[in-house]
């Protein structure tokens, strides 16, 4: 028998003084079946903390969804790689080497928004968008900021950040920003300066 047995064994010995020589082997039993059934929960307990680390996070590679309302398609969103991490106290979706995302309307792309790292609750629908965060629309309108987040079910851009807006007139540089995700509506929060853009024909 091991060290740690024979220390049950004699504990037991000295604590129930009783016991004859003739039932000593039931005590040996009984000392073994303890000794197993702990030893069986540390390793159920160290398989299921395994078990349950790899089940949290899933691996993605060329990711391409399509979020619709009314079959009618809204976004569009693609990225190299995707980690989702499944945990149901904090689902969420981690784009680790870029993010690409499509705004649609009436059928057509109308803004898109890239960044280098994104981060999007499941629960909330809220996405963070860090690191060359640049977001486009069709009509000429580009914002340039180091982190951008993104609303989907109130389809609003926000960031209390620095940020460049560039149009086909001007450039506007403000801290922080309020806007809807297809730029027709833009809120400066507070405007740091403004550069007009010449026309070189003219």
């Amino acid at each position: 028998m091991n060290d740690g047995l024979n220390i049950v064994f004699l504990y037991l010995c000295a604590k129930i003084p009783f016991v004859s020589k003739n039932n000593q082997h039931w005590l040996w039993f009984f000392s073994l079946l303890a000794l197993f059934v702990v030893a069986c929960k540390q390793e159920e307990k160290a398989i299921e903390t395994f078990t349950k680390e790899e089940i949290q996070v899933e691996t993605i590679k060329k990711v391409d969804m399509f979020y619709s309302d009314s079959a009618v398609v809204r976004v569009r969103v693609r990225g190299p790689v995707m980690l989702r991490h499944t945990a149901l106290d904090n689902p969420k979706q981690e784009f680790i080497k870029g993010i690409w995302v499509d705004f649609y309307r009436g059928g057509r792309v109308v803004a898109t928004l890239t960044a280098k790292y994104a981060e999007r609750n499941e629960y909330s629908g809220i996405t963070l968008a860090r690191d060359s965060v640049v977001w486009r629309s069709t009509d000429g309108k580009r914002l340039e900021s180091p982190e951008l987040t993104w609303d989907e079910k109130q389809q609003k851009v926000y960031t209390n950040r620095f940020v460049v807006v560039t149009t086909p007139k001007d450039t506007i540089y403000s801290q922080g920003i309020l806007a809807n995700q297809d730029f027709t509506d833009i809120e400066f929060k507070a405007v740091d300066g403004s550069m007009m853009v010449k026309d070189p024909g003219k």
